[in-house]
């Protein structure tokens, strides 16, 4: 009997020896995949890190040109205040048509033609 309880005992710790291998086994399994995911992690962070820093400077870029546009459309509209209205156009228009410059002669063409004439 004493030969089927050291048996027994040996077969007990042969288990638990192979029980706490295997645990031994899965912690570190555990410990390589903690240790792979924190180096991942770290890796995301930094690839978000300089995905941020680019979109900051397109954000910046971007505002920089909306400024520059506020600035030139605010310039048109104060520029457009010196533009002549449409009624203002229609009355040069009607001044140019009772004007008729293109009839204009010239000082030296009206003498021309009264040299000519007098010579006939």
């Amino acid at each position: 009997m004493a030969i089927e309880e050291n048996n027994s005992a040996v077969e007990i710790l042969t288990d638990l020896n192979t029980k706490l291998k295997d645990l031994d086994e899965k912690n570190s399994l555990l410990n390589e995949k903690t240790l792979l995911l924190g180096q991942s992690f770290l890796k995301q962070e930094e690839r978000i890190m300089k995905e941020m820093a680019i979109l900051k400077d397109g954000l910046r870029e971007l505002r920089n040109d909306f400024d520059r546009l506020k600035e030139g459309v605010n310039h048109i509209i104060h520029e457009s205040s010196n533009f002549a209205r449409k009624e203002e156009l229609k009355v040069l228009d009607r001044y140019m048509k009772i004007w008729e410059p293109l009839k204009f002669v010239k000082e030296d063409e009206v003498k021309k033609m009264i040299s000519e004439a007098i010579k006939k």
